[in-house]
């Protein structure tokens, strides 16, 4: 006696899922957790330098580009001028009197290694929902 269980349906359909709505729902989420490391940039140590606000409001996080091997995502704030204070040495940064009591070089990449946990745990809730969970 045996049992013989036919999962075509369910394999076409999953397949379906992970090559159509998989790649939205994660662009979706690194999207939202994008969001989530330009607002820690802002709140958090090392703040984002601040002395007129144009560098701060120039954070952007450009729509996830998705393509068969990938799904992208570019986070930051104005590049040539971030790159300048991204690139000082720690002697360098300490020699600079911040106007922002907190701010100073390497505020997004310390977020980044900060806060990586709770950036995936952003873009896994997309793709929870979307298996229904």
């Amino acid at each position: 006696m045996g049992m013989t269980i036919d999962m075509s349906d369910f394999e076409k359909g999953f397949k379906k899922l992970v090559d159509q709505a998989a790649p939205e729902e994660l662009a979706k989420g690194m999207f939202t957790a994008g969001n989530a490391l330009l607002k820690d940039a802002i709140y958090e140590q090392p703040y984002v330098p601040f002395k007129e606000g144009h560098l701060r409001g120039a954070g952007r996080v450009d729509p996830s580009q998705v393509t068969k091997d990938s799904v992208e995502t570019a986070v930051g704030f104005n590049i040539a001028y971030a790159a300048r204070w991204h690139e000082l040495s720690p002697a360098e940064d300490a020699r600079i009197s911040w106007t922002l009591p907190g701010s100073g070089r390497k505020y997004l990449e310390s977020k980044m290694a900060r806060n990586a946990k709770r950036y995936l745990d952003i873009v896994g809730e997309y793709l929870k929902s979307l298996l229904g969970g």
